[in-house]
């Protein structure tokens, strides 16, 4: 019989929950002090519980070779020790730097897309029935704050999930003050990351400048904001299978990234049930791809869509729009589309893109009857036609650009080598209800100077 367990590894068997004998696991392990921890404590545990456990180490190739290859070199001789066979995989360098600039997305995302995606694949060869991840309590609290600061929904504020499909995290009861005593009780030594220290990261400023002044000056303030956290878990559960069955998502046609729903039924909804739906749908577009999901896409644009005051918006890797009687999200690029833009304007002033410049003032004594300008309301948006938009010959043009404000599309732009055009403009009657001083936007010089 070997020896009792100790509290931390009582607290850790709590969060692993009961699985049958010969039960395969992955222990993501980096070889810092809370992974370590976890490791070390699943070494006690497994005999006694007749579990079967692996190591798995991700180096990710971003920061220098000498300290990267250390971990990966320290956590090996862990498992020696420890008696748990041992596997790394590596990234190769300048693979994830790439990947972040391309997709225009953070380090630290596009580290986590790599490093889940290699996870998976390693659960999926061993057979492994969940991949075994050393998240704290701290790190829950941690990715609340930045959800908390980023405008997340009820979704982004609920609680981290202990079972969250492949991964579980056995640690979410647990601190990280205790991960350390465990580790120096049992004289273990750990790996620390140097960019751990480095402020231009998030999550590091939060942990580093945030967290010891909030313990400083509210000292009630993890309890409450677990309470939080708790609640929009329970709150994002309820709008979940409401938005569900109000809002029926079915495929777009043909298209493999697209979803559609009847306008009817999407506007008949509540808007936060709107808003949730419209997250929903986008992480079934985005799923399996860099930065997927919900957190990632533009909530303010969102929530302007949702209330149903532009038919079109870009949400950031999804595209929506309102068409045919039907509401349409689709991944960037799958409706033909120019990747890359669509560019919102909140105030007067003027703006360049694809090569045609669009300026927005006070209407004063521009007329709406001329060829040259169109009144507008902001916010404003200029988006690239969809196919099928323009009626005429679109190979005339070497750009096509709809502009719509809260009354819908105002105008479509085309340019030529020659300069852009009006290709068509609302009807002046249709701004009868602006208020004095509305503005007037032109293209490419088309105001009259002497106005």
């Amino acid at each position: 019989m070997g020896e009792p367990l100790r509290p931390f590894e009582r607290e850790l068997a709590l969060g692993l929950g009961d699985w049958p004998p010969g039960t395969r696991f992955v222990a993501a392990v980096s070889g810092g002090a809370d992974s370590t921890a976890m490791l070390a404590a699943l070494a006690a545990l497994a005999p006694e519980r007749g579990l079967v456990l692996r190591c798995f180490h991700v180096e990710h190739g971003i920061r220098p070779a000498g300290e990267s290859l250390g971990d990966a070199a320290g956590v090996r001789e862990l498992c020696r020790k420890l008696g748990i066979p041992c596997k790394a995989a590596h990234v190769p360098r300048g693979k994830i730097a790439g990947t972040a600039a391309g997709q225009g997305i953070g380090l630290e995302a596009a580290a986590r897309f790599y490093r889940h995606a290699l996870w998976n694949r390693e659960a999926r060869r061993i057979g492994a029935a969940r991949v075994l991840v050393a998240h704290t309590r701290d790190d829950a609290l941690e990715t609340a704050l930045m959800r908390v600061l980023r405008g997340a929904g009820p979704a982004g504020l609920a609680a981290m999930k202990r079972d969250n499909g492949r991964v579980l995290r056995p640690l979410l009861a647990l601190g990280r003050s205790q991960a350390l005593e465990y580790l120096a009780g049992r004289g273990i030594p750990f790996r620390t990351d140097s960019t751990n220290a480095d402020t231009s990261f998030f999550r590091n400023r939060i942990r580093l400048l945030l967290v010891p002044r909030l313990d400083s000056l509210f000292p009630g303030w993890r309890a409450a904001l677990s309470g939080l956290a708790e609640t929009q878990r329970r709150a994002a559960s309820f709008l979940e299978v409401f938005a569900e069955s109000a809002i029926p998502w079915e495929r777009d046609g043909e298209r493999p990234s697209s979803l559609s729903a009847p306008e009817s039924a999407f506007f008949a909804a509540p808007e936060i049930v709107r808003e949730e739906a419209v997250f929903l749908a986008a992480g079934r577009i985005l799923a399996g791809k860099p930065a997927a999901g919900p957190a990632r896409l533009r909530r303010e644009t969102v929530r302007r869509f949702c209330a149903g005051r532009e038919k079109s918006a870009d949400l950031g890797k999804i595209r929506a729009r309102v068409e045919g009687g039907r509401v349409r999200l689709m991944a960037r690029g799958e409706d033909g589309a120019e990747r890359g833009f669509a560019l919102l304007i909140n105030r007067p002033g003027a703006y360049r893109i694809s090569g045609i410049t669009v300026e927005i003032r006070a209407g004063g004594g521009i007329s709406a009857g001329k060829e040259d300008a169109v009144y507008v309301s902001l916010p404003l948006v200029l988006r690239p036609a969809f196919p099928g938009e323009f009626k005429g010959r679109a190979g005339a043009f070497t750009a096509l650009l709809a502009a719509e404000d809260a009354l819908g599309k105002a105008a479509l732009i085309g340019r030529r080598v020659a300069g852009a055009e009006f290709l068509e403009r609302r009807p002046p009657g249709a701004v009868q209800g602006f208020a004095e001083g509305r503005l007037a936007m032109r293209i490419d010089g088309s105001f009259d100077e002497k106005r």
